[in-house]
């Protein structure tokens, strides 16, 4: 997959699409399959912002059943059976654990009713993942025995008569997911370019026709002519709108999410609920205040999520030390045992979504309510142009096939059935997950340890060969990076066939070396070399490609 900017000058594209996260890089995905012209643009990297910074879970509806929408609670559930399928080596069921206290709304009785109900509804969750390891298994309920073994010293025992144990799909990394969208987008006959800002729609009597964009590397501006412009920019798809004097401002109240990342197991397996003081006042059947979770991703915990109005533009979104502090607070409340300081993060994830009703009179609002998908023909006459904002990681694909569907509706064209929900992404055409990473142990080469054979396939998937392949033909790539698994061809591998322009593309999404902590600056500067090597970088450049990795780390980390 190369960057081939001369390539969007070409003729006119069916469609444009803007924003490459895990929206957007599905409506490209989807619409090169079903046969149309597409060029894809994200002004930062892909997955670079919000579909990067969240509780990596893939949700299967279980909230919405609180909230008696059944139809969502279907959708979600389909939604997590096509990520298992369609990408197997990054998304694998994890168990959520729900203590239960008493005989009212929280005991037992109510989540196993909520279980079996749950059943029901999603009985097809598991049609056609043929993989026994990416099956999703029913709820069922545990012993308070059970429960405290699991977790030790971190359940509050009084009152305490059990848990209801369930699954969804948890994200091994998030940024490489949509990154194998947008090279599967290319594979049928996208051109996709990051680092790539559109500034304005190009509307000609009442219709867009195409985007004005700079390329935000080298300072260039270039025209996209398109039949269809698809708005998928997430947070920033209304600063668009408003910047193309399409509205005169936002209209979609944003929350932004935070979740932080401890460096440690605080939990061994799984992922377990802890009760704080807010009640979610659009709960049908409530089993009293909101749930925080513990989740254990790759020897880290991850805890979350604190949401809040966001009312400053997306490109200011930041968090600040007191707001880290106050979010402590609430986590430390929720389980005294833990005695969480800032000094425990390592670091945070802020995004913006989507919500529902914004009251204005308290923070009790109904946080990441509903998708958007704006025919702009129908609000404000506009033909030709699309916006769609997913509310969650989850609904990306299915919120990019309606917005496919909708463009092609819009072109007076039939539109062929999409199939993004069971073809595989780039890496994911694989029969059993285990087996695969079996045989890549197997059958390495003597350089290649266990387990950086074992991190191969969990990141690349089928395509782990290519990596491999990278580092037989240059002995020196061979070597790991400080104490990772990750191989420095996986650097060259990502500048040379996953577009990796800056730094912190290769540090924070092609390689997983400081998504979960600082790798420390002697492997980040081994990164800064090799990139330099291929991309010509000299040595002011190297300052600043640094410079943005350390100021991608919260203050106290930095320090």
């Amino acid at each position: 997959m190369r960057r081939d900017l001369s390539a969007l000058a070409r003729g006119t594209f069916d469609v444009v699409v803007v924003g490459g996260g895990i929206c957007g890089a599905c409506a490209a995905w989807d619409a090169a399959l079903r046969g149309l012209s597409v060029a894809l643009l994200e002004r930062g990297d892909w997955s670079g912002a919000t579909s990067a910074h969240s509780l990596k879970v893939v949700h299967g509806g279980i909230r919405y059943l609180q909230h008696a929408d059944i139809e969502r609670v279907r959708e979600c559930s389909f939604e997590r059976s096509a990520f298992l399928r369609i990408a197997p080596h990054l998304v694998h069921p994890l168990p959520f654990v729900v203590p239960t206290y008493g005989l009212g709304m929280r005991g037992k009785a109510v989540l196993g009713v909520a279980f079996q109900l749950l059943g029901v509804l999603t009985a097809d969750r598991n049609r056609d993942l043929t993989d026994p390891a990416r099956r999703i298994p029913g709820g069922r309920l545990i012993s308070k025995a059970e429960v405290l073994a699991m977790f030790p010293g971190l359940v509050d025992e009084h009152g305490l008569t059990g848990a209801g144990v369930f699954h969804d799909g948890q994200l091994h990394d998030p940024p490489r997911l949509v990154l194998s969208v947008v090279r599967a987008a290319a594979e049928a006959g996208a051109v996709a370019a990051n680092h790539c800002e559109v500034e304005r729609l190009i509307v000609s009597d009442r219709r867009a026709v195409g985007v004005t964009a700079v390329d935000r590397l080298s300072g260039g501006r270039f025209e996209v002519r398109a039949r269809t412009v698809l708005n998928a920019a997430g947070p920033y798809a209304e600063e668009l709108l408003v910047r193309s004097g399409l509205q005169p401002r936002r209209v979609i109240p944003l929350s932004r999410d935070m979740a932080i990342v401890v460096p440690r197991p605080i939990i061994r397996q799984g992922a377990l609920a802890m009760q704080t003081k807010y009640r979610d006042p659009a709960a049908v059947l409530s089993r009293g205040n909101r749930h925080l979770f513990m989740v254990s991703w790759r020897g880290y915990t991850l805890i979350g999520v604190n949401s809040r109005i966001y009312e400053e533009t997306p490109s200011e979104l930041g968090v600040t030390e007191a707001e880290v502090c106050g979010f402590l607070d609430e986590i430390n409340q929720a389980n005294p045992s833990l005695r969480l300081t800032l000094d425990d993060v390592s670091v945070v994830n802020a995004g913006l979504l989507p919500f529902g009703e914004n009251t204005g009179a308290s923070a009790d609002l109904t946080f990441g309510k509903r998708s958007h998908l704006i025919d702009h023909a129908t609000r404000g006459g506009i033909e030709g142009l699309v916006t769609a904002m997913s509310v969650r990681y989850t609904t990306g694909r299915i919120a990019a096939e309606k917005a496919v569907d909708l463009a092609f509706a819009k072109m007076g064209r039939a539109a062929p059935p999409c199939r993004t929900a069971r073809t595989p992404v780039h890496g994911g055409a694989i029969a059993r997950i285990d087996d695969l990473v079996e045989a890549a142990v197997r059958e390495r080469p003597a350089w290649l340890s266990p387990e950086s054979a074992r991190h191969l396939v969990r990141s690349h998937g089928s395509d782990h060969g290519a990596v491999v392949r990278l580092a037989e033909e240059s002995p020196p790539l061979r070597e790991t990076l400080g104490t990772s698994p990750v191989l420095k061809a996986e650097v060259v591998h990502g500048v040379r066939m996953e577009m990796a322009q800056r730094l912190t593309d290769v540090v924070l999404r092609r390689t997983d070396l400081g998504t979960g902590a600082h790798p420390g600056a002697a492997v980040v500067a081994e990164c800064a070399r090799l990139m330099a090597g291929e991309l010509g970088w000299d040595a002011a450049r190297v300052e600043r490609e640094l410079a943005e990795v350390r100021a991608a780390y919260p203050a106290w980390v930095r320090a």
